[in-house]
């Protein structure tokens, strides 16, 4: 009987050692394709919040738009150049006119020397003949130094006499990130006092008015009037409570009526970042390119007063409402600081949504018809606050400010959402999590490991 049954046995074992061989090359067969079109066709997802092993849309933009050919060089030790990789070879994926070097400065020091590397891990960018130096081996860094290398240096001046925000001041309510950033994007940053001299300098790309104390004099709108009327540029940021006549009608007269009110939101949707209703949270923009690349971030515009673009004895202007408050909002009429309530009164306040941001194109002065001389632009806010320190991180403040600085200076292809600094991850668990956790991770597998160990015991 036994002897009849082990041609079985032999058959069995010898269909599952085939079984075996068969898996095991389909299995190969897999592993091998997958890895042939993996190695031809490179294509990676970022599931990261912060989006850190993508190109921001900015630098997307910046490399596509190229029109010569460009080098990046890495100075460093060899053994440092794989942590480089990552970054520098989206880079050339994006743009065919992109190419990395990594070189050590010890063995090609005439290079070294030649391009100026002082330093292990220095980045350059260059073209031609001519080599810039990223402040770090950023995403942010690298994109400046191209923007820097490839395009003019502009000069935006602050006006100051009338109490603005102060440029190299660092707390909350400063403007010294503000200032930095511009800077970042091939800018100088200047200050100018046109009471001292009533003339804007000729290397004024543009004049920005932060958030004055106390209105300007009517030589220096004249003066303001005549720049914008030739083609100039100026964004004006104007505060709730403060009276400025002579500023405001200067705007009216441009079809921007700035209203004397004080912007109240009770969006319940801005509850979740923890806003009050005197600080709205903006999610509808406008059509101009300057908020297109905005339309699924949210901008936060603290202590504002409104505008109205439909009145104004302005002909040939052009406005955009470019941030827009939720229906939920209304405007308290004839604000001042000293108002202690501030609750929606019928037929006296303004019901939203309502404008707290607007651009306009002008027409050419009478004097200025060329068709060569570029019509002039102004971009006005209802706060100067929404670009100071301590708001500027928020959201999409800082990309909202800088898309309006390279709209003023006919820069729109670097309107975008700009590199973000990258972010640390961080777990926080109370003490009941922390127990859930430690039972998870350390006492389960233990068990399960017991129960394998009694099981194979009784087997024996």
């Amino acid at each position: 009987m036994a002897n009849e049954k082990n041609p079985g046995g032999t058959g069995r074992r010898i269909l599952h050692g085939a079984n075996l061989v068969v898996y095991t090359l389909v299995a190969l067969a897999i592993a091998v394709s997958i890895n042939y079109f993996a190695s031809r066709y490179t294509r990676h997802w970022d599931l990261t919040p912060n989006k850190t092993y993508s190109l921001s849309s900015q630098t997307q933009k910046v490399v596509k738009n190229l029109n010569r050919d460009v080098t990046i060089y890495v100075f460093d030790r060899e053994r440092a150049f794989k942590e480089r990789r990552d970054l520098l070879d989206q880079y050339i994926a994006a743009s065919h006119r992109i190419t990395v070097r990594y070189v050590d400065p010890d063995r090609d020091p005439a290079l070294a020397k030649q391009i100026g590397v002082r330093s292990y891990g220095s980045v350059f960018v260059s073209t031609g003949d001519r080599h810039l130096e990223a402040n770090a081996a950023t995403e942010e860094a690298i994109t400046n130094a191209l923007l820097k290398l490839l395009k003019g240096q502009k000069t935006v001046y602050f006006v100051q006499g009338h109490g603005e925000r102060d440029l190299d001041n660092a707390d909350r309510n400063g403007y010294q990130r503000a200032k930095k950033e511009i800077e970042n994007e091939n800018s100088q940053v200047k200050t100018l006092v046109l009471l001292q001299k009533l003339e804007i300098p000729s290397d004024c790309t543009m004049l920005v008015i932060a958030g004055p104390h106390s209105d300007y004099a009517e030589p220096e709108i004249e003066t303001i009037k005549k720049y914008l009327s030739s083609g100039g540029r100026a964004m004006f940021m104007l505060d709730p409570g403060v009276e400025l006549p002579n500023l405001t009608k200067l705007l009216a007269e441009w079809s921007v009526t700035a209203r004397n009110d004080l912007v109240i939101d009770q969006n319940p949707v801005a509850q979740m970042f923890g806003t009050s209703p005197s600080m709205p949270l903006i999610i509808k923009y406008g059509s101009s390119p300057i908020v297109q690349p905005l339309q699924r971030m949210a901008t936060l515009f603290p202590l504002t007063r409104s505008f109205d673009t439909g009145k104004g004895s302005g002909t040939g202007t052009t406005t955009d409402a470019l941030c827009e408050t939720s229906p939920d909002s209304f405007g308290v009429t004839d604000f001042n600081p000293k108002m202690r309530e501030v609750a929606f009164r019928p037929n006296v306040d303004i019901k939203g949504p309502l404008t707290v941001a607007v651009s306009a194109t002008l027409p050419n002065s009478s004097s200025s018809t060329s068709e060569n001389k570029p019509q002039g632009r102004l971009v006005a806010l209802g706060t100067s606050l929404m670009p100071a320190n301590q708001f500027l991180g928020f959201q999409g403040n800082r990309d909202l400010f800088m898309n309006m600085i390279d709209w003023l200076s006919a820069e729109e292809d670097l309107i975008s959402i700009r590199p973000k600094p990258p972010e640390s991850q961080h777990l926080n668990l109370t003490a009941a999590q922390m127990n859930g956790l430690l039972l998870r991770v350390a006492i389960v597998p233990l068990v399960i490991l017991a129960l394998g160990i009694m099981v194979w015991w009784g087997r024996r």
